[in-house]
């Protein structure tokens, strides 16, 4: 099955962190695990195929759930819900989305183009935009501190993915085919930013990514344009009924955003039905200029190639690394990584059942794993 290269590299190591300083909570729960704790792996289908990886504090519920979108690039998104055993605290992560701005097009959907056109907007616009739509009620109260080295990798990829646009765009033969494509650097921002509604509490966190696309056809005047798409590798909302669940619950929050992923079968089917919509509609308009619908469609289909799903998944849980600091990395049964606080002396699995706490309280049953 192909992937888009663009898609694959930025969606898996753009997936960063949204925890903040949190030294005198974090003591307290490293003194609340002395005793042990127990924690699940949940793996969570749709579609008939694994989706999304994570691990929870037993207790903790999770729930995923698509919806379809009109996008070629991303024509569905899912999203993950997962809840505190009091249901007082959950945290949402959404999958990758996208949007396009064309001046040619007004704001909306195109079903002719299976597009979405909207204006580009930076991170933390984009977060009020999205959570007027999950909580009309809810104000802006203050912006969060986004990890330096988060902000700095951001940057990197984004010039890491214009170049590989670059790179598919110089593969068209304008002589052959009458068309040539420019690819812009349209930049990258991070945001995080709380939100409150009376006693509700949220933190919202995203990265916006976008880079242009300058079109000249000489077969068809029609196709000439200049499209901006953009778009979230991810969007993450923690709340809490009250600021004392917010706080209680924030350090769950944070190791659960730390042990989570998107499956590369997840990648994998956007890229197959991304595909299958884009050729469907180029057929349709071949006919109005053959030779210029032709070279969009090779553009378009070289951004695909194959990739590795174990180098994949190591890659979507090494850039949650930034959530969580000072801590200690174990390898489970199945090869995947888990990271919990170094003041944690221990990890031990049974089955789907992790335990994390002193070698003391290790229950019947658990074995020991090693760290990574």
């Amino acid at each position: 099955m192909k992937k888009k290269v663009l898609l694959v590299l930025l969606i898996v190591l753009l997936l960063c962190g949204c925890g903040k300083n949190t030294t005198s909570k974090s003591k307290k729960k490293a003194a609340n695990e002395e005793k042990g704790r127990i924690y699940e792996l949940v793996s969570l289908n749709d579609k008939n195929i694994n989706m999304f990886n994570t691990i929870v504090p037993e207790g903790w519920t999770a729930t995923i759930s698509s919806e379809n979108l009109v996008n070629s690039t991303h024509p569905f998104v899912e999203t993950v819900i997962l809840t505190n055993p009091e249901k007082t605290a959950s945290i949402a992560i959404i999958s990758q989305h996208s949007y396009v701005e064309n001046n040619k097009y007004n704001e909306g959907v195109n079903t002719d183009y299976y597009t979405t056109y909207l204006h580009q907007m930076d991170a933390a616009t984009y977060l009020d935009y999205f959570m007027s739509g999950m909580d009309s009620n809810a104000t802006f109260v203050k912006n969060g501190k986004v990890d330096d080295k988060i902000a700095k990798d951001v940057k990197s990829l984004q010039k890491i993915r214009v170049e590989l646009a670059k790179q598919d765009a110089n593969k068209i033969d304008s002589k052959t085919y009458g068309v040539s494509i420019s690819i812009g650097d349209e930049g990258s921002t991070v945001a995080k930013r709380e939100y409150e509604n009376g006693d509700a509490y949220y933190e919202a966190t995203t990265s916006v990514l976008a880079i242009s696309t300058n079109l000249e056809a000489q077969l068809s005047a029609l196709l000439n344009s200049r499209a901006v798409t953009w778009y979230m590798p991810y969007v993450i909302v923690y709340s809490a009924d009250t600021m004392e669940d917010f706080e209680n619950y924030y350090d769950d929050y944070n190791f659960i955003v730390a042990n989570s992923a998107f499956t590369v079968d997840y990648y994998a089917m956007i890229e197959y039905v991304s595909s299958a919509i884009v050729n469907a509609y180029t057929s349709y308009y071949a006919e109005k200029s053959k030779a210029a619908l032709q070279a969009m469609n090779d553009y378009i289909d070289s951004n695909y190639t194959s990739t590795s799903s174990q180098s994949t998944n190591d890659k979507v849980m090494e850039m949650w690394d930034d959530v969580i600091k000072e801590v200690d990395k174990y390898e489970l049964e199945d090869g995947t990584t888990l990271k919990t606080s170094i003041h944690n002396e221990t990890v031990a699995q049974n089955g789907n059942e992790i335990y994390i706490g002193s070698k003391a309280g290790i229950p019947i049953g658990f074995e020991e794993v090693h760290k990574g």
